[in-house]
């Protein structure tokens, strides 16, 4: 996600699972999360690939158990 319409914005990732809804029309996706709480995940640097590290800090952010441990 790119929170730059949102100053002083960033890139953030958002696990697919979390997607609640996507309007195609409009470019908007909907998850359950407060708009503070996209802010200030951490945030995603483009040209490396997230690894277990940043994926532990993103699921803990978002107070949710990661994939790798189910």
């Amino acid at each position: 996600m790119d929170t730059r319409n949102w100053w002083p914005g960033k890139q953030v990732l958002v696990a697919p699972e979390w997607i609640e809804s996507v309007n195609w029309h409009d470019s908007k996706v909907y998850i359950n999360a407060a708009r503070d709480k996209i802010k200030n995940s951490p945030e995603y640097e483009p040209q490396s690939l997230p690894n277990r590290d940043y994926e532990e800090k993103l699921y803990a952010h978002y107070n949710r158990s990661g994939y790798w441990r189910r």
